[in-house]
């Protein structure tokens, strides 16, 4: 096995033999970060066996070392993992200066379902949803496999890592009819509560960006979080082209929620998300979320992934609100493997930690 450089054809062609993998393994991924450097590698014996997006970003100050970051990945049969991949990646990360990698694999470790999910919910004593018991279990021996090759894995925030730890979908494999069903009677009744008052939805065009934004910033004042520019979503939907569409829900002409969907492989992502204050007492934001699993479902996607949730199940976590908004979908929660870090230079990596400590 040895590390190649990979074309952006090459790469495509080995992702289109792949059904399940991550928008962010993606060219079009590692065009949209600015700041950041990418390159295309690939995993070979005689043929392709993997690939990995790297992101690069240099160092504070000594700017010839980088952080190497692999977000939700490599793309790898995680199944048979050898151990000798991530050792040959290693060895050519050290000869490009990087000090550190990081990687997500996109493996899971546990689903839980909505009723054990809505029961925890309503049981004070219990706080987190690592507490419960998973309705599927699987491919548990990857960490201390990772930890055996030199890989260290930070405790995580109750929304994760970089990338979200915990995420909820809704399988697509079921009739329209039945997924409806599986919603809760709110969602169902929110939906019709729209419907009735007219509010329509539509796919937009980057010449609608302007209204998305517009709400998208009274969206980040509101929930507290820093917003992204308009530029950086025109990149999103140039670079991800027909792979990506924005959304909107709108109102007597006026734009009341708007959302940006992308798929890849078997899986379409609700990505980013914006409602105004005034409208939302005529439900656009589920009117929209119930027209893009609609249409992920008729595009042919099996799952339809509303991406992080937190791992907190307090009543008094802010962000549990976030998890019974997806709940009412009647979806399930998946816990990740998360993210882990294998140390390529020692003082460097010391360093910039405790430049990331103490900024």
């Amino acid at each position: 096995m040895h590390i190649v450089k990979l074309t952006q054809s090459e790469y495509q062609d080995y992702l289109a033999t792949q059904s399940d993998y991550s928008f962010l393994q993606t060219p079009a991924w590692g065009k949209i970060k600015t700041g950041w450097s990418f390159e295309l590698l690939g995993f070979k014996t005689t043929a392709l066996i993997g690939v990995a997006l790297v992101l690069y970003k240099s160092a504070p100050i000594i700017s010839k070392y980088k952080l190497a970051y692999i977000p939700e990945g490599p793309i790898l049969n995680w199944d048979e993992f050898d151990p000798a991949a991530l050792t040959l990646l290693a060895e050519y990360l050290k000869q490009q200066n990087c000090f550190l990698l990081k990687i997500g694999p996109k493996v899971m470790l546990h689903r839980y379902s909505n009723a054990e999910l809505k029961t925890a919910l309503a049981a004070a004593d219990i706080k987190n949803i690592s507490e419960l018991t998973a309705d599927q279990t699987k491919n548990t021996n990857l960490k201390s496999q990772l930890a055996a090759a030199g890989f260290t894995q930070e405790t995580a925030s109750s929304f994760g890592d970089v990338q979200p730890r915990y995420t909820f979908e809704l399988d697509l494999t079921q009739t329209e009819t039945d997924l409806l069903a599986s919603f809760n009677q709110q969602w169902r009744r929110n939906i019709k509560k729209a419907e009735t008052a007219g509010v329509s939805t539509r796919i937009g065009t980057i010449s609608d960006l302007a209204q998305f934004h517009q709400i998208y910033l009274e969206t980040a004042k509101r929930d507290g979080f820093a917003p992204r520019s308009i530029s950086y979503f025109e990149k999103y939907l140039t670079e991800f082209g027909d792979a990506a569409k924005l959304y909107l829900a709108q109102h007597n002409g006026k734009v009341e929620a708007a959302a940006i969907w992308v798929a890849v492989g078997d899986r379409a992502w609700y990505s980013y998300g914006a409602s105004s204050t005034a409208g939302r007492e005529l439900r656009p934001s589920n009117a929209l979320q119930w027209r893009m699993i609609q249409d992920s479902k008729a595009a042919g996607y099996l799952i339809y992934d509303l991406r992080g949730i937190s791992a907190s199940l307090d009543s008094d976590d802010p962000l549990v609100g976030l998890l019974n908004f997806k709940l009412g979908l009647g979806g399930s929660a998946v816990e990740w493997l998360g993210e882990f870090d294998l140390v390529l230079n020692k003082p460097i990596a010391t360093a910039y930690a405790l430049a990331r400590r103490f900024k």
